[in-house]
């Protein structure tokens, strides 16, 4: 199967304008995120974006990237250009705020991908704070790691325990969801056509789109410290983690 690797970098980000070009460590974020992903995809990786300002950044490093239209409205609508320009069988969706992703991610992400045409990854979400955190996105599975939801809320919701209980975390099995999607390339050109859902858009998480249409998307467990980047409070934890994740 042959699977490019694609990192839909928006530079005109609503609550955090161009901070895919933000340093840590003296590099882009940008950067960072396509470093880790060149050992897993090579030369089948670039990014998607859409201002000259990031195809400049990759260019100066040597690296691939591509302009794209301004009106996506998704990370999936920019892959799904790049699909429309380049054919492959698969493409892995590469967060580009997300800068401490892990080669062994992308790995178990296209292992997934060979068995299921939509597939992500969740982690155990193991602070309460992260429990209750709109940020963190938390997501519910079937035995068959098929996704039943997404939230920004606490899903599934504990009647019986306080919230702030460690006992929560312990009883029941929370997850976040980490934001890496893979499609084939049928799927994929199918959902960029789906019109919006309301689920999508209380709550702001595009996959909702798709459960909402009926398609199912398959996730498998790993491990997570990483964050994805958002707000300004965002970039400034990430500066801390830098110091030890970079």
């Amino acid at each position: 199967m042959r699977i490019l690797g694609v990192i839909p970098a928006r530079y005109h980000s609503q609550r955090l304008p161009g901070k895919v070009l933000l340093s840590l460590r003296g590099k882009p974020i940008v950067q960072h995120v396509y470093e880790r992903a060149r050992p897993v995809f090579g030369d089948d990786l670039l990014v998607a974006t859409d201002d000259m300002r990031v195809v400049e950044a990759m260019e100066k490093i040597g690296g691939r990237a591509i302009m794209t239209r301004s009106t996506h409205t998704s990370g999936t609508e920019r892959v799904g250009e790049v699909a429309e320009r380049f054919v492959y069988d698969a493409y892995v969706n590469i967060q580009a705020d997300e800068p401490f992703i892990e080669t062994d991610h992308l790995k178990k992400l296209i292992q997934l991908l060979s068995k299921h045409p939509l597939a992500s990854l969740m982690a155990r979400i193991n602070k309460v704070e992260d429990l209750l955190s709109p940020s963190v996105v938390k997501v519910v599975v079937a035995k068959d790691g098929r996704a039943l939801y997404f939230s920004r809320s606490l899903v599934p919701h504990p009647r019986d325990v306080p919230l702030t209980s460690q006992e929560v975390l312990a009883r029941y099995g929370f997850f976040r969801h980490i934001g890496l999607y893979g499609y084939h390339r049928s799927v994929l050109m199918e959902i960029v056509t789906l019109s919006p859902s309301p689920l999508e858009e209380a709550e702001q998480l595009e996959q909702l789109r798709w459960l909402y249409h009926g398609y199912s998307i398959w996730l498998q467990e790993t491990f997570y410290r990483g964050i994805g980047i958002d707000t300004q409070e965002d970039y400034e934890t990430a500066q801390h983690l830098a110091q030890t994740l970079l």
